[in-house]
């Protein structure tokens, strides 16, 4: 009996470039959350190697493997060949147009023999189905399910402490610094002072990037002349109060849902962190940001700005005018529903592809 005989299967996603991996770890988890779900092993760094079979066959045998998806546009046709000669399941997702430039680089009679051997292939689109249904030429059906999330889903906050602060903030315009350095408050401070003099019922709400500076924050937030609310004290949150201090354990979700504009904390600091901007665009905030932003975000909040979900400023003082802009109603209802949009994008695909493989892995047998 070798390691693998006698276990539930497990469901392997690979990815063909590493830029997908982030996307089957999301898939991984949804899969995980379904009911009587299998396991799950994402890979894509090379380990094992799918063209290499005696790599393949020694993890397939070691993990018992019950299906097999492949995200991207190279078909590993060894990993291919030893999932048939093993029966397992094979997914192909995220699939692209194989007669596109670059593509696959396989033979028409090559592309269609190995198209065939999945037993589902889930396109980006209509268009890139239609064109891998050309080349299977009848032997199969495509699903034009759409690319993957590349977000996981938001943890659900505490939905007393949601309505209770609604209640308390009722049809009050609200703003929010995420995740705020202590280097950053005058101009945050500044930029409300701005910002009040267009809507003076507004209120800003400062999530300090340390809670234990909560009271020092305060401290200085009633020095400039705002009537402060402290969380942390249970100070009452009223009609007066300017600037309300968040300075909690709790979630940030919790003010991001209530914030229809949020302000990422140290992008205006060289080389201080900066808290994650999908988040907040998931949970339908728009974005205003500085210069200082890391690879790792530097991509998506290109594409958020692009697509008006999200403003650039290059200095301090600038924050005030963008703050201003943006909190129009008709301008920042706009902004934060293309940041929602944009943030979520692939979230139905994702659930499809998890719900398809974890209905193929019952009805075909989920143990070695």
């Amino acid at each position: 009996m070798t390691a693998a005989q006698g276990r539930v299967r497990a469901v392997w996603l690979h990815a063909t470039a590493p830029e997908l991996r982030p996307a089957l770890a999301i898939l991984a988890d949804m899969i995980g959350d379904m009911p009587n779900a299998p396991d799950t092993l994402v890979t894509g760094d090379g380990t094992p190697d799918p063209e290499n079979a005696r790599a393949v066959e020694g993890f397939l045998a070691t993990h018992a493997i019950g299906a097999i998806v492949i995200a991207g546009d190279a078909l590993p046709a060894t990993l291919i060949d030893c999932a048939r000669l093993n029966r397992i399941g094979l997914f192909l997702i995220e699939a692209q147009d194989p007669f596109l430039p670059g593509r696959w680089r396989l033979l028409p009679a090559r592309l269609r023999t190995v198209l065939g051997e999945f037993d589902q292939i889930h396109a980006v689109g209509p268009a890139a189905a239609q064109a891998i249904e050309a080349a299977l030429r009848g032997r199969g059906r495509v699903h034009p399910t759409g690319a993957l999330a590349r977000l996981a889903p938001v943890e659900p906050c505490d939905p007393a402490a949601r309505e209770a602060l609604r209640d308390k903030l009722g049809a009050r315009p609200v703003w929010f610094a995420y995740d705020l350095p202590m280097s950053e408050v005058d101009a945050v401070l500044l930029a409300h002072a701005q910002a009040l003099r267009r809507a003076h019922r507004l209120l800003l709400m400062i999530q300090p990037r340390d809670p234990a500076q909560g009271a020092a924050l305060a401290d200085r937030v009633r020095a400039v002349g705002y009537v402060c609310a402290q969380r942390s004290l249970e100070d009452p949150l009223d009609e007066a109060t300017q600037v309300y201090v968040a300075d909690t354990d709790e979630d940030p979700s919790l003010f991001l849902r209530l914030a229809p504009v949020s302000f990422l904390g140290g992008s205006l600091t060289p080389e201080a962190p900066v808290p994650p901007a999908l988040t907040a665009a998931s949970l339908g905030s728009a974005l205003i940001y500085g210069g200082n932003i890391n690879a790792d975000q530097r991509g998506f909040l290109e594409q958020l700005r692009v697509a008006g979900g999200a403003r650039r400023i290059g200095v301090a003082p600038a924050l005030g005018e963008a703050l201003a802009a943006t909190l129009s109603p008709e301008v920042g209802a706009e902004a934060a529903l293309r940041a929602w949009t944009l943030a979520s994008e692939g979230s139905d695909a994702t659930v499809t592809v998890a719900r398809e493989v974890v209905h193929w892995m019952r009805l075909n047998g989920e143990r070695a």
